[in-house]
């Protein structure tokens, strides 16, 4: 996470589907409509598919974190009391 935040890294992609992407983004009490050409309607995804993918995002990430530490990097966020 430091390399990408210092700009010399891509950010870890989780390769999500763009629904996907869209409930992680918009919160947890949020619904993405999409349109779905096959069926010529439009299908609502909410909470529930949510909960979903942010369940399969913790399956990678967990068996991620079981093959290598992940490590954020340092000086991500400023020192809560600076030191004079």
């Amino acid at each position: 996470m430091q390399l990408v935040r210092a700009g010399e890294r891509d950010a870890l992609s989780l390769g999500l589907p763009e629904i996907a992407r869209a409930l992680i983004i918009t919160g947890p009490h949020s619904q993405v409509r999409a349109f779905d050409a096959a069926a010529d309607q439009f299908i609502t995804y909410g909470p529930e598919e949510r909960a979903a993918v942010l369940a399969e995002v913790d399956r990678f990430l967990t068996g991620l974190i079981s093959e290598l530490e992940l490590w954020p990097g340092d000086g991500l966020l400023p020192p809560l009391f600076p030191q004079a």
